[in-house]
């Protein structure tokens, strides 16, 4: 007998036809959050380039071989800051045009692989282990990163911290330190343009402003309008006490705060904010949220002047009855509400669902849809069935509410035949926040 795959019914012979094929998942799921842009001053790592750092790392000490410092470090602030609340940070070296550190022993010239004063800590020592080898031990800090045996000096292999070079035959020598090492600096406007050119080709949440020159914030209100609204990359920004946004793009801090005995201005508590903002999870508020370690707030508002505040779209801290310090309420700066944008728009819950809606039916339309399936009602079909898988989804972990396919999505053909129009009518769910209470006291 016959038999096989088939593509369609036309097979001649008799015979068992059989496709095996995976059952068909949707492939749109919840992404991930977590992950801040800051730009900030550094004593080591590359320049023009975003950095890597997990929280895990930084609070290791891994991330040292990476941009100089971890989480005990001077100049660790903002960046700790940060980390404390979410769990990635894409970290731009706004420092540029400094002077690698260098030592030379002999024949042997070792040379920090960055420029910056971290390379100042690295020394390096030459031992004769009187066998025609020798070891070359790399030290920052005092502690060894790096040992390799070898008989000349062209054996020898850069490592996290240093490059070598030389020829000839290695001298026996106690310890070299490298020396010179300066940390650079830069046009702020320009390495601001540079960095945010870098952002829009990488993913993150939200994007701190460490600035506290207009013209920067500027820029970043800029960018993030344009990243929103022309290019469909759904991100925030935060600025310290800029009123030039009214947008649900742009988070206004207005707060500082001492934490763990370490002062927070209100610029650094930006770190603080955009960490706070890129680490809430799109089911929850950062409304009450006690700030971890704090102790006094910096700019302290009376109760009259934090309504104002609040009517403004600024983001601050108070105090709670029990004492505790915390964020007042999970807003951004948009503030003057019409048709489009009412006071739900205003909530940073309620945004951080939308964007992540705007986000993955983007990311599986252009991946799976876009050029790849008919438009025809089958088509259109599968894409209104993973809008709904994805739809109950959210409706599971809270992030919406009251969702049902049949009612609430209408996916069509759109004007043209290559075009698919959808209407999703969507009710984002915000956080408990304020209580109205009647107590009827009766005899």
């Amino acid at each position: 007998m016959a038999g096989g795959t088939w593509t369609s019914q036309n097979e001649v012979r008799a015979g068992a036809y059989i496709n095996f094929v995976p059952a068909r998942k949707s492939p749109m799921t919840v992404g991930d959050r977590g992950i801040v842009a800051i730009p900030m001053d550094l004593p080591w790592g590359v320049e023009g380039q975003l950095i890597e750092v997990l929280a895990e790392d930084f609070a290791m000490g891994y991330s040292k071989k990476d941009i100089g410092i971890s989480v005990d470090d001077d100049g660790a602030k903002r960046l700790r800051g940060a980390l404390s609340y979410c769990y990635k940070a894409l970290v731009y070296r706004m420092n540029k045009g400094g002077h690698r550190a260098a030592g030379t022993a002999g024949n042997l010239t070792a040379t920090a692989k960055y420029a910056g004063t971290k390379g100042n800590a690295i020394n390096f020592a030459v031992i004769d282990n009187e066998d025609l080898t020798f070891t070359v031990v790399t030290y920052v800090d005092g502690s060894v990163v790096d040992s390799q045996t070898v008989s000349e000096i062209a054996e020898l292999s850069a490592n996290d911290w240093v490059t070598f070079s030389g020829d000839g035959a290695l001298e026996a020598t106690a310890g070299v330190p490298l020396e010179d090492g300066t940390d650079g600096i830069g046009s702020e406007s320009d390495n601001y343009s540079e960095f945010l050119s870098l952002l829009s080709m990488s993913k993150w949440q939200v994007v701190a402003c460490m600035s506290s020159e207009s013209l920067i914030k500027e820029k970043i209100v800029k960018y993030i309008k344009s990243m929103r609204d022309d290019e469909g990359r759904y991100v925030q920004g935060v600025v310290a006490d800029y009123d030039g946004a009214d947008y649900e793009g742009i988070i206004n801090s207005v707060s500082g705060a001492v934490i763990n005995g370490e002062t927070y201005s209100v610029l650094d508590f930006v770190s603080v904010t955009a960490g706070l903002s890129a680490g809430a999870r799109l089911n929850e508020s950062n409304t009450a949220r006690v700030i971890n370690g704090a102790t006094k707030i910096i700019n302290e508002m009376s109760s009259t002047e934090i309504k104002k505040a609040l009517s403004a779209g600024k983001f601050l801290l108070s105090t709670s009855t029990s004492g505790k310090i915390k964020v007042e309420q999970d807003i951004n700066s948009l503030h003057t509400f019409h048709a489009t944008r009412d006071r739900n728009f205003s909530k940073n819950r309620i945004i951080r669902t939308l964007d992540e809606i705007g986000t993955t039916v983007k990311e599986t339309w252009e991946d799976t849809y876009m050029g790849k399936v008919d438009n025809g009602a089958m088509g259109r079909g599968l894409f209104k069935s993973d809008l709904a898988e994805y739809g109950s989804e959210l409706m599971r972990i809270s992030a919406i509410d009251e969702f049902d396919a049949n009612d609430d999505i209408d996916v069509r053909q759109g004007q043209d035949s290559d075009s698919v129009l959808v209407d999703w009518q969507v009710k984002p769910i915000d956080s408990m926040e304020k209580l109205y209470m009647t107590v009827i006291v009766t005899n």
